[in-house]
């Protein structure tokens, strides 16, 4: 049987006397498409905020990709990526600059992330723009350089 990319069992997640998440039972599976859908409050932010690690939950286990979200967090935080409806750029840095920062508060060394940095920057088409100042991109193109 295959590992599924994401795995669920009564998770929960609780602020003070709030239940924000409330014993989620959730399997998806590798290759599979999936909408998390629900009314405003309904704790889907909630959710992808513990698969992906910048949360814990208060009760039950889930795993991303096979890696436990509690005990194996950064194997998981290497190999996903979270961006919110709001993300953070540093307006007066350069594209580069954007880069080589978030590289910088990852540790990751600086060979690889010339490397990575390159290949963001071509997969994201900013490599013309790669010396341009964030707060100066459209906002497509601020979504890109948040999402690479």
């Amino acid at each position: 049987m295959n590992m599924p990319a994401i795995e669920a069992k009564g998770l929960q997640k609780r602020y003070e006397n709030v239940l924000a998440v409330s014993g989620l039972d959730l399997r998806v599976e590798r290759g599979e498409i999936f909408g998390l859908v629900g009314a405003d409050g309904a704790g889907k932010t909630t959710t992808i905020q513990m698969l992906c690690t910048l949360s814990l939950p208060t009760a039950g286990t889930a795993a991303v990709l096979g890696m436990d979200t509690v005990k194996q967090a950064e194997g998981i935080k290497d190999k996903i990526g979270y961006m919110s409806e709001r993300f953070n750029l540093y307006p007066t840095l350069t594209v580069e600059e954007n880069l080589d920062f978030f590289a910088r508060l990852r540790n990751i060394p600086r060979e690889v992330s010339e490397q990575r940095k390159t290949e963001l920057l071509s997969f994201c088409r900013l490599e013309p723009f790669r010396k341009r100042h964030a707060e100066h991109l459209s906002g497509g193109m601020q979504k890109k350089l948040a999402l690479a």
